[in-house]
């Protein structure tokens, strides 16, 4: 009689187990499986990636720091993106004759967006193609002008930062008017030599 009473008991808790109610998947579950996305810069190779976990999703040809005014090295994070950025020179030797830029003012280095991460240095869009794939900036890191674009919108959208398709449109219509838009959530960066 014992047997079969632990044995009811037993069969009881094992369909309960099995039929019960599953916990739904959380908001928090979901988000653990999808892989960080960060960017890694090789000062070396002059690359720019862009990293899923560890996948690179894509790759950019950057120009760094020449000697003298290196590319900083370490762990970053990435918070703001100016778009149709202007220019104030930075307080160094190289810059004592610059005077401040404009956005869309002729001799405004920064080109048409403005990624942050530890000011002075940036990563910016340039009109200089030539230097991509050299060691030729005081320390930011320059992309040409339509991937800096797309890497913008690309963190934007990875950190959450919504806009609509009509704001994109207006801002990069309009180069002289600058608008920063600070990010939901930082994006790790980290440079490398």
């Amino acid at each position: 009689m014992h047997t079969t009473r632990y044995m009811f008991l037993f069969l009881t808790v094992f369909f309960y187990s099995s039929c019960r109610d599953r916990t739904p998947t959380t908001k928090k579950d979901t988000e653990s499986e999808i892989p960080e996305t960060r960017l890694l810069i090789s000062i070396s190779q002059r690359q720019l990636y862009v990293m899923e976990g560890d996948d690179t999703i894509k790759r950019y040809a950057i120009s760094v720091g020449k000697q003298g005014h290196p590319t900083p090295q370490g762990e970053f994070e990435i918070h703001q993106i100016d778009w149709n950025p202007d220019w104030t020179p930075p307080d160094s030797e190289w810059a004592q004759d610059q005077s401040y830029k404009q956005p869309g003012q002729a001799g405004n280095p920064m080109g048409r967006a403005r990624i942050i991460y530890k000011m002075p240095y940036t990563i910016h869009g340039t009109t200089d193609l030539e230097s991509l794939g050299e060691a030729e900036s005081h320390g930011s890191v320059r992309m040409a002008n339509a991937e800096v674009i797309e890497l913008g919108r690309f963190l934007m959208e990875q950190s959450g930062t919504k806009r609509s398709e009509e704001w994109f449109n207006r801002v990069l219509s309009d180069s002289v008017t600058m608008e920063s838009v600070k990010l939901e959530k930082s994006i790790p960066l980290t440079n490398v030599e």
